[in-house]
């Protein structure tokens, strides 16, 4: 499987994390985590992706950042970062905070798709608190692709920060930090899953 052919297919597993209702909130420290997660939505289906990361935890972004082992042009990762995110060199991926650099990947990733899918509804079907500070969000999207719907069950995560409840990382988003570091270091991604020794 070439390169091209599975950054194709992460940046559309992350589109399909990403389908969400438009919207013009303005994103507010006593929002509800409903509000926030279409507000967040709706940023990304308008392409704003500076927006969209704002909409996450801080501390989520930063341990974004940390998977991609991003410290700067004596990183294995460097190269690639650079040329994802549009930097000259390592000195400047060094000057991006935690916030832009998401941003840039986000931006970069939905780039890729070059108009390919064509973005369906999304509903929030419920929610589940997991104590005063965390809420997971039960979620129907539904994108088309060349030719052929899809509709995409998730659950997704929100945090209370002293900025109010912002989005957590899926884990999705953290597989494919793994999948990019891989393909840096020369490892390449696998095609089937290992076989079990009985």
């Amino acid at each position: 499987m070439s390169r091209a052919v599975v950054l194709r297919s992460v940046a559309l597993s992350c589109l399909l994390a990403c389908v969400w209702p438009l919207s013009a909130a303005e994103l507010k420290p006593d929002m509800t985590p409903e509000q926030v997660a279409i507000e967040a939505y709706a940023r990304m289906r308008a392409g704003d992706w500076p927006g969209a990361a704002e909409t996450f935890d801080p501390a989520a972004l930063k341990q974004f950042r940390e998977f991609f082992d991003a410290q700067g042009e004596t990183s294995p990762m460097a190269p690639m970062l650079q040329a994802l995110l549009g930097v000259e060199d390592g000195k400047s991926l060094e000057k991006l905070d935690d916030t832009a650099f998401f941003a840039g990947f986000l931006q970069s990733m939905m780039g890729r798709m070059g108009g390919m899918v064509t973005l369906g509804g999304q509903q929030i079907l419920g929610g589940v608190p997991e104590g005063a500070d965390r809420m997971h969000l039960v979620t129907r999207t539904s994108a088309e692709a060349m030719g052929l719907k899809m509709t995409n069950m998730e659950v997704v995560t929100l945090n209370r920060t002293s900025g109010g409840w912002r989005l957590a990382l899926s884990g999705q988003m953290e597989g494919m930090a793994a999948l990019f570091r891989k393909m840096a270091e020369g490892e390449k991604p696998p095609l089937t899953a290992p076989e079990q020794t009985p």
